[in-house]
């Protein structure tokens, strides 16, 4: 039986491994996953949207899964990249035993506004890939969870404890810190950003929302210390 082209295996030396090559193949993944979902996403079509031979998949990832992962370690490494800076500061002021309560508070602002510019910042592709895997590829969304409470949730909850005098595995400290945090996540939705203009003005309305945030967190901040008394 005759072996088709697309079917031979892969000889060394056909595909360069190339970083531009696996680059390309893992964002077209991610919007392809995004688009049709895991099993919706064929390892065909995959191949003819980043425009290589089928046999590459294999070859860069080893299966259509290995691809999924990768795509997924791609989001987890942007989710640092963006907030690693901010959460360096926290872990370098939090180390020292008497930090002022401005620094503090100025270190949950940078925090905050990280993770809002990471939120807002996102293409639709991510955004709609997050979700599926939500729903259709729940183990996916363990690593990107970690990566999120890493990076974001743990240090802004070692802040929160600190400025409102409580441990930080308390379970009111938690639960203020994802009311935080989930204020920021509202705008990651297209409902929010069209209902206040987003897509003319980006800049601007990302400065207002910056200072929404920062008050409202100041009101929790200084509501959650009263409680204290």
């Amino acid at each position: 039986m005759s072996v088709s082209k697309a079917s031979k295996p892969l000889r060394p030396g056909t595909y360069p491994r190339g970083e531009e090559t696996r680059r390309r193949m893992i964002e077209t993944a991610l919007d392809m996953f995004a688009l049709r979902g895991y099993e919706g996403a064929s390892t065909r079509l995959l191949a003819e949207s980043a425009g290589v031979n089928l046999p590459a998949i294999q070859y860069y990832f080893g299966s259509k899964e290995g691809l999924y992962d990768a795509v997924v370690d791609h989001i987890i490494q942007r989710i640092s990249e963006r907030t690693a800076p901010a959460a360096a500061r926290v872990a370098a002021e939090l180390a020292k035993d008497d930090v002022p309560r401005a620094t503090l508070l100025a270190l949950l602002y940078q925090m905050l506004d990280a993770f809002l510019a990471l939120i807002v910042n996102d293409s639709e592709g991510h955004r709609l890939f997050l979700y599926r895997a939500e729903v259709e590829h729940a183990t996916a969304m363990e690593p990107l969870q970690d990566a999120v409470r890493r990076s974001v949730v743990r240090p802004c909850v070692a802040l929160i404890a600190r400025l409102i005098d409580r441990p930080a595995e308390d379970d009111l400290t938690i639960a203020r810190t994802l009311l935080i945090l989930g204020q920021v996540m509202a705008f990651g939705h297209k409902g929010p950003q069209r209902d206040i203009g987003w897509g003319d003005r980006n800049e601007e309305r990302l400065n207002v929302v910056r200072e929404l945030v920062h008050e409202h967190t100041a009101a929790v901040l200084r509501a959650a210390r009263r409680a204290r008394r």
